[in-house]
């Protein structure tokens, strides 16, 4: 390579370094909007699970609390974009693990659903925006609760980050509701609608909670990919430019060589 080679190689790493330090300094004002969103987020869904529960008593043979059959509604949550290191590798093989384990199911997915495509997978449902609103994850809860009640589906499950530092990719079980929480003192009235209502909150809550953690994982991953991204370029950098150093270097001396010859030859 060339020291004007070299030279047009450093420039071009330099500005991949600017571009990689903003996808990192966005990603981490992202990251800190989603911790934002989570606070909020969990505690609503505490008090959903809480109001769920006190139903649980006077239905306790009601669908939504006992598991009838082995169909399996999948939620996968992918990231919306790329350059997140290895999120949505992990992601993808956690959700053929679960599915091929599977005779009968259903899927449905948040972002990079051509992976599971690509891999043999037929996805039923693709969701196109995140469900970060409790009004987009409450479009996905009527869909996924519509289906259960129409007994077209047993179980429902997600798959998704769990929003640690590094991607672990979690399987949390929705419906039947197995677990629960202290219940709320009162609840009237208690009809078969206003269950059907606790249960539609609790999964609308549920939803928005995982997706929130899959963002916040996301970016995070994001975040070190770019920053790793940075790191390597910062150091091809400096490799470049102690080969342009000596390679100009080299040319100086070949030069002052060439000019004492000449003199010497006169």
């Amino acid at each position: 390579m060339t020291n004007r080679e070299i030279r047009r190689r450093i420039s071009s790493v330099k500005e991949t370094v600017k571009i990689t330090k903003a996808m990192h300094v966005i990603s981490a004002a992202k990251m800190i909007a989603v911790k934002s969103q989570l606070s909020a987020a969990a505690t609503y869904h505490e008090q959903a699970l809480r109001v769920l529960s006190a139903f649980r008593p006077a239905f306790q043979n009601a669908p939504f609390f006992a598991k009838r059959g082995e169909r399996v509604g999948y939620l996968v949550i992918f990231s919306a974009k790329g350059l997140c290191g290895d999120y949505n590798a992990l992601m993808l093989e956690k959700a053929l693990q679960e599915s091929r384990s599977q005779t009968e199911k259903y899927v449905f997915t948040l972002g990079k659903s051509e992976l599971l495509r690509k891999a043999g997978v037929d996805v039923d449902v693709e969701y196109l925006r995140s469900a970060d609103t409790f009004r987009a994850a409450g479009a996905i809860a009527d869909d996924l609760l519509s289906l259960y009640e129409n007994d077209l589906l047993d179980e429902v499950k997600v798959i998704s980050a769990d929003g640690n530092a590094t991607v672990n990719v979690v399987v949390t079980p929705l419906l039947p509701v197995m677990g629960g929480a202290s219940a709320l003192a009162e609840i009237e009235p208690r009809t078969q609608e206003s269950l059907r209502l606790a249960v539609r909150n609790y999964l609308a809550s549920s939803i928005r909670i995982l997706s929130l953690k899959a963002s916040l994982a996301e970016h995070t991953s994001r975040a070190r990919a770019m920053s790793q991204s940075t790191d390597n370029a910062e150091k091809m950098i400096e490799d470049l430019t102690v080969r342009y150093n000596r390679g100009r270097q080299e040319s100086i001396t070949r030069a002052l060589q060439d000019v004492s010859i000449a003199d010497r030859e006169v």
